[in-house]
This record gives structure tokens, sequence and C-alpha cells, in this order.
């Protein structure tokens, strides 16, 4: 062989040895024992829904080839019906990502510019809100109040049917939370608005529009409306907990989510999505780029971006009535773990950063922080049995447990979130799920000990005392 031809050959195969062991490098946890990273992964899940704070399924896929996929607790309580690696679960703001994909795609037909001024293609909204762009509306700058904070929504505007203008309509004479383009507010509106400007924009529904230029051609088979209308195959029920009981979720009407968070979907389809984007059969390489450059807010374009355990991280997750979802890309890795829950108390983006510790074999950082004033809210008793009552306090950033009454004596406990509901005790040892009215008043807890779970309602000062009267100077203060 020429000399010139053997350096490049020899050039060629450092290269090739160079990726393969940065490959092996980053995947060093479950390349070398596959067996243990399923063993980890199994326990850490079985936990959970011993705990009774997860069912629903997960995955954890490399180069979209799973590596655990797993399925935990029922589907439908009421029949008893388990749920499946192929059950289809409600994802909520998940579906950000394929609005914003939608937008994109118009982008590059020449039909819109991400920096034109909404109103430009829908001018019937405010005067006030001209200024605002659709690029604003993709990363959340654009000042909308959140439709979903009104009062009485999920009581009353949240169980109508209306077109997704209609519903942005219901915030014409709100003032904007701050100067289009000045600041940062997670809006579920910003993405109605952007479903009603495909709309406009293409003379389709927003539900067609997305099937035919972005479902389809991505091979997601599984992926749709959650219209609760229909009848969809395989379709878990969602739940919430009420004052220490298991109740169904509250009804939603169909049309409310729209492109905010109306998709259902499976873990197989949800990771064929994430081969479908990144290896460019959807978008161009540009809208790529703009996809997934952080604005300032650790917030592309329907998705989250930043890093987890020193790698990068796109993610989003998803909550809507009865489901708590969440989906992490690392794209170096080539790794997407998805996190499905059929209730409202799944600890979703915990349990998937803990599944990505155990593949990376590093001490997990979930990272979950909780604003002091709903910790606040959960502040005060909860009875868990005949002559028992749980404590509730803050302190700082966390809440501390405590058990009074019955077999009291024990010490409080420093309780880490897992979610916005769900806490646990250092060591797993104990967990402790609040359970909300949608006004995010606590009604009752769930506490999972030692193999045991108990639940009951949040009680007064009042009937403390009384439950726990022989020890009821010692009872910290609480509400």
């Amino acid at each position: 062989m020429p000399p010139r031809l053997l350096a490049c050959a020899l050039a060629l195969t450092m290269l090739v040895s160079a990726v393969a062991a940065q490959n092996r490098v980053s995947g060093a946890a479950i390349d070398g024992d596959a067996a243990a990273f399923t063993r980890n992964a199994s326990a850490l899940m079985e936990s959970h829904e011993e705990g009774g704070v997860f069912s629903g399924a997960v995955i954890v896929a490399r180069d979209g080839i799973p590596i655990f996929r797993r399925a935990y607790g029922p589907a439908n309580r009421e029949w008893a019906i388990p749920n499946t690696p192929d059950t289809v679960f409600r994802i909520g703001s998940i579906t950000k990502q394929f609005t914003a994909a939608a937008i994109l795609k118009l982008a590059e037909a020449g039909s819109l510019s991400l920096d034109d001024p909404v109103i430009r293609h829908l001018p019937e909204l405010p005067p006030t809100w001209a200024p605002m762009t659709i690029r604003m509306l993709l990363n959340h700058s654009s000042g909308l109040p959140n439709v979903t904070a009104l009062p009485g929504y999920a009581t009353n505007f949240g169980r109508i049917e209306r077109s997704p203008m209609e519903t942005v309509a219901l915030l014409y004479r709100e003032d904007l939370l701050f100067p289009a383009g000045t600041g940062h507010e997670y809006s579920n509106t910003g993405y109605i608005l952007l479903a009603g400007l495909i709309e406009r924009i293409t003379g389709q529904t927003f539900e067609r529009y997305l099937n035919e230029a972005i479902l389809v051609p991505a091979g997601l088979h599984s992926t749709r409306d959650a219209d609760p209308g229909e009848i969809i195959p395989r379709r878990a029920a969602g739940y919430r907990r009420v004052s220490g009981e298991w109740r169904n979720a509250l009804p939603l009407a169909a049309s409310a989510p729209s492109g905010a968070g109306m998709l259902a979907s499976t873990l197989d389809d949800l990771v064929a999505w994430d081969r479908a984007l990144f290896s460019g059969r959807i978008l161009s390489l540009a809208s790529r780029r703009a996809m997934f450059t952080d604005y300032g807010h650790g917030y592309g374009l329907g998705w989250y971006v930043g890093t987890a355990y020193g790698r990068r991280l796109w993610s989003h997750g998803g909550f809507i009535n009865g489901f708590s979802a969440i989906k992490d890309s690392y794209p170096d890795l080539g790794l997407t773990i998805v996190v499905l829950g059929n209730s409202e108390i799944v600890p979703a983006q915990a349990l998937s950063r803990e599944l990505a510790a155990l593949y990376l074999g590093v001490p997990a950082r979930t990272q979950i922080s909780v604003d002091q004033t709903i910790l606040d809210r959960y502040v005060g008793f909860y009875r868990t049995g005949p002559r028992s009552v749980l404590s509730i306090v803050r302190d700082g950033d966390h809440l501390l447990a405590q058990g009074i009454g019955q077999g009291s004596g024990e010490p409080r406990i420093i309780l880490l979130p897992e979610s916005d509901r769900a806490f646990a005790a250092q060591g797993d040892t104990i967990r402790v799920a609040f359970d909300i009215e949608p006004d995010g008043r606590p009604t009752g807890v769930m506490i999972h000990r030692d193999g045991i779970e108990r639940a009951g309602p949040k009680i007064d000062r009042f009937m403390a005392r009384r439950i726990t009267a022989r020890r009821f100077a010692r009872l910290p203060p609480g509400r």
C-alpha cells in the first residue's frame, strides 16, 4: 500500500477507534453490566410502585433500542386492568414540542416567520399584544397569562368545548404579565394560541395538520389527540387522590388543552419521535438549531434545554388531569428516558433523573425544588389511624414530618421532594404523597413505610387534639 494511503488508513482507524471508545465511556455503566442496570432500575421502580406513588410505564432506550421497558400498577382501577408497556397515556405538556415542530414546519414552507408579529396573522388580537412574535409564544417570553390559572378553570372553563381562539379570547381583557419579549413566564396560553395560528394559516384543524405534517411522517402510530369522548384502544384511565382515597381525574373538555397538552402517546412512540426528530427526518438542521437554542431561560422552542450529570439534556414534562409524565433526551448519548404515569402524584422527573444516574453509574441528583408557598400549603395535621396523626411543618425550604399520638415519640424526618406533591425521606424509608384539590388545597395524605401503606384526610388542630388528647401539649405548631 502506498505510504499516503497507509497513513490515511491509519488515521481513519484511529478516528473510528476514538469514536468507539467515546461511545463505550458514554455508556460505561450499561455497556459494562446490563444485568446490573436492569436489577437496579427494577428495584427503583418497584419501590415506588410498592410505595403507592407510581402507576404507569417507563422506558430507557439508547439509539432507539430499549434497554429497560416495564409497566406498573393499574391502567384501570375499577376493573383491575394492569398497565402494559404498550398502554396509551396522556402526555400533557410534552405536546408542546410537537406544536413547536408544526410551527417550524410552516416556517420552512415560507408560510410564516418566527419573528412575525402574531397579530399579522390573527388581526383580531388585542392591540396591546401587537409586539408579540411567534418566537415569543414558542419560548414563553410573550407575557401571556396562563389560561389554566384563571379562577374556576378546573371546574368551569376547562370543561367547556372551545376552539383555540375562543379559549385565548378569555384573556383578551387581562393585562400581560410583562411587556412582550422582556421576561419569561411559562404559559399554556401561548401554545393554545399557536394552535389557533396553525388553523388560520393552514385552513385545517390543528389535530389534522399535526397528524399529516408531523405524526405520520415520524411514524408515530399511537400518538393522537386524547379526546376523552373517543374510544382509544389500550388507553389508561387517569387518577387523583382526595382525602386519602383514589378518585377518577376531574373531567376536561377535549378541546381545552389544544396545542399546549392535547396528545396521548406510548413509550415506543416517544422514543421513535426522538429518533425521527434528531435524525433530520422531520425538520431541517436550521429548524432544529432554533428549537434547541437556549433563549436565556433554559428553554428553547417547546423544550427545556440544559444539562444533567455533565451531559446535555433536552427535556419536557407533562401534567394534566390524572396524568404525570416526562421525556428526557440526552443527545450526546443517544439516550431517551420516558416516564408516563396515570396518577397526579407520580414523581416523573425524579424517577427519570434517578434512572439516568443508574445508567451512568453516578449518584442521583434529582434537582427537584418546590416553592415555599406550595410547601406552606401542606403544613398541618393528617389523620393516619384511629389514634395516630402525622404532623407536617416547614423548616426553610423543606418539610419535616413527625408521627404523633399512638406510638408517638418519633423524631422529625426531613422530606425531600420528588415532585410538587410527592416527597421521600433520605434512604427512601418513608414516602409521603399529598392529595390536593385543583386549587392546590391539600385534602389528605398517603404514607408508605416499611411495606405498609396508610392514608388519611387532612384535619384541623382541634381534631388533632381530640385524637391525641394525652399528648396535645407536644403537638407542634400547625393549622
